[in-house]
């Protein structure tokens, strides 16, 4: 399996304080089946070049002390970027802005109480510059949560999804795991991701996560959501975007939802 949205750069974001943490968050993930993990540290509009290169001298250690601890787990640069009205500006000057620093694909997240203006511009912008932008934790975001419909927006706009292990497993609350499940249940999500921050609380879960989806998803599905499409960023090989317009079967699809949320 592959991770691509975690936090295990120590002593840099709210991630582990120290390098032994993030050694044995690493480990922890490689116990349960992990063998790649995007690091995606939060990163802002601001980019200072010492900030960046910390990040990838950190990195370095990581990747040196877990190849000589035998640790089979590789390790790959990233970055959750915090939404700003020119983030396509933002990635081209940094290496960290796009995963695996190959300029096509960036996580980003939103606030999670308040859903800024603008975004549709921004992924309208990302697209015409070939950029794939996958939205980190969409379930979470309480916008979208009132109203589904935007996350049609994100699809139509070129977005793809990435839904969070904790969510799934109903660690954010059921109201969010409602969202999350109905949101896989119907071939919505790209990608699963731990957002693992440190070894104890929120850490790789993603195992656990696979083998309760197994009880409501396909087989191949999931072996999309960890393998098939993770792999396909480090390949550097273009996902096929949503083509989704906003049909009357996507309106009955929001309707269900929403009633499923109790919002009508």
């Amino acid at each position: 399996m592959i991770d691509i949205h975690n936090h295990i750069i120590y002593n840099f974001d709210d991630g582990p304080a120290t390098r032994a943490d993030a050694l044995e968050m690493i480990r922890m993930a490689s116990d349960q089946g992990i063998t790649a993990i995007f690091a995606t540290s939060h990163f802002n509009e601001v980019i200072q070049p010492d900030v960046e290169a910390d990040y990838f001298a950190k990195l370095k250690k990581l990747r040196k002390e877990t190849a000589n601890k035998g640790i089979p787990v590789q390790l790959y640069s990233g970055s959750e970027m915090f939404y700003h009205h020119f983030l396509e500006k933002t990635i081209k000057k940094t290496k960290v802005g796009t995963l695996c620093g190959l300029g096509l694909y960036v996580l980003m997240e939103f606030p999670l109480y308040l859903m800024p203006a603008g975004i549709e511009e921004t992924l309208f912008k990302l697209n015409l510059d070939e950029v794939i932008p996958i939205i980190a934790h969409p379930e979470r975001y309480s916008a979208i949560i009132e109203e589904p419909e935007k996350v049609v927006n994100f699809l139509k706009h070129g977005g793809l999804l990435q839904v969070n292990v904790g969510s799934v497993l109903g660690k954010f609350g059921r109201r969010v795991q409602k969202v999350a499940m109905w949101l896989l249940e119907n071939r919505a999500v790209h990608f699963l991701g731990s957002d693992a921050h440190s070894p104890k609380g929120r850490t790789f879960e993603l195992a656990k996560a696979v083998h309760y989806l197994e009880k409501h998803l396909e087989q191949e599905y999931i072996q999309e959501l960890v393998n098939i499409n993770p792999q396909k960023i480090i390949d550097n090989e273009k996902l096929e975007r949503a083509n989704f317009t906003l049909s009357e079967e996507q309106s009955g699809f929001l309707q269900r939802m929403k009633r499923k949320l109790g919002l009508s």
